[in-house]
């Protein structure tokens, strides 16, 4: 039994254009329609860094490490250090524009 009619006439999930406006307004989350879950949004993943593993409708990693504890592991404790060592150079970069603003008023 086939089925009929072209995939471009299927009706369109409500909650894509739902997370479409959330992502245009930089959300990082929205209300899911149907089932009233909360759903993280592309942003939200992107900002995590890698697959959480958990197959989320709007992962953008490809689902990487879905089935992969030993690899998100390995995927979660890089981005961990990637995040300190970014904190690290922001205050580093913020005590230096402090030092710099002390020695220009001398």
């Amino acid at each position: 039994m086939g089925v009929s009619g072209d995939i471009e006439d299927a009706p369109v999930p409500a909650w894509k254009g739902i997370h479409q406006r959330a992502v245009d307004g930089g959300e990082q989350t929205y209300i899911d329609p149907a089932t009233g879950y909360t759903v993280f949004t592309e942003l939200s993943h992107r900002e995590r860094g890698y697959c959480c593993g958990n197959a989320c409708r709007h992962c953008p990693f490809e689902h990487d490490n879905v089935g992969k504890p030993d690899q998100l592991k390995q995927q979660a404790r890089a981005a961990r250090e990637a995040r300190k060592q970014a904190r690290k150079a922001s205050k580093a970069e913020q005590l230096k524009t402090l030092g710099d603003d002390d020695s220009s008023s001398k």
